[in-house]
């Protein structure tokens, strides 16, 4: 990881373009969403420059093969040249000017996808690499690097053919890209160390949703549990996600309802009461004034087969 080379005054968040991909406004809700590109592919048709933006529920890693780039990542600048990853936690601001020519690939991943519960057994693991954006340097002849790149054309594979389990595919070699990158962590003796950076803080408010959205904390539970204050909880939500802090684990219950209304032959009494709600009538309410739908006309117009086994 390397040291910055300089800072930069800190930017009017209210001007940094919010986006789905770089380029493309269009928000991209889909839980179990990966993408991945060559750097060419989007960068040259920009004069190899991706201006300071913010990707709001995607985590973003950048493996360079061969070039140079001046990264921006927050407030802080990096020059690097020849093999790096570059991780890009939700919300952290990030920019940069590439050499002509580099190589190197582009993976997004959907927030959902590292934060549910089926990656409980992962999170000791991978929680350096969302805590903190972080600059990765790799041997070009290492191991590691050749893993690395052979999980990411792998990845890259999986999402141009049409075999059998392609998107559970693409999720296990997501997880061994992620695994890779903490090995080189540990190779390098890299510290966990604690970080209070923007970026840093909503990493620790999305851990916190995510192991009490039943509980319905309120906006107050989750400042005091980071040591903020509601109100700056609430302003870096802004800032960062365009969204109020108390949208976060909003959208994470409604998410959990939806799955149960799809893959679950639980009835609504059931799931309101799983998911925290001492009231039925609540989460029916809840649901539709956030879907527009009741919650039995959202499970039958997903085809949620009642038939009983």
């Amino acid at each position: 990881m390397t040291a910055p080379t300089r800072s930069r005054a800190p930017s009017d968040q209210a001007r940094i373009p919010h986006f789905g991909l770089y380029g493309e406004a269009a928000t991209i809700e889909d839980p179990a969403f990966v993408h991945i590109e060559n750097i060419t592919s989007r960068s040259s048709a920009h004069g190899w420059v991706i201006k300071p933006h913010r990707h709001g529920r995607m985590f973003q890693m950048i493996c360079m093969f061969s070039g140079a780039v001046e990264v921006q990542i927050d407030e802080k600048v990096h020059k690097l040249e020849g093999p790096w990853a570059i991780t890009i936690p939700p919300g952290a601001v990030h920019g940069f000017r590439f050499e002509p020519e580099t190589l190197g690939i582009v993976l997004t991943l959907a927030e959902p996808m590292l934060t549910d519960e089926s990656y409980s057994r992962c999170q000791p693991y991978f929680d350096p690499l969302f805590a903190q954006p972080l600059t990765i340097a790799f041997d070009p002849h290492g191991t590691l690097f050749a893993q690395l790149q052979q999980f990411l054309q792998q990845i890259d594979r999986e999402l141009n053919r049409p075999d059998t389990g392609g998107a559970l595919m693409c999720e296990w070699l997501a997880r061994a890209v992620l695994m890779t990158l903490r090995r080189q962590l540990d190779l390098h003796g890299i510290a966990e160390g604690a970080s209070t950076t923007p970026s840093a803080t909503l990493a620790a408010f999305r851990q916190l949703v995510e192991a009490h959205f039943r509980d319905h904390w309120t906006l107050v539970d989750y400042a005091a549990a980071l040591g903020t204050s509601a109100a700056r909880l609430n302003r870096l939500c802004k800032q960062l996600f365009d969204k109020t802090a108390k949208a976060i684990p909003h959208e994470r219950l409604l998410l959990e309802a939806k799955r149960r209304l799809i893959y679950t032959r639980s009835n609504l009494d059931e799931i309101a009461y799983d998911l925290g709600f001492q009231d039925p009538a609540y989460f029916s309410r809840f649901f539709k004034r956030a879907t527009g739908l009741t919650a039995g006309r959202f499970r039958s117009e997903n085809n949620f087969d009642t038939t009983p086994e």
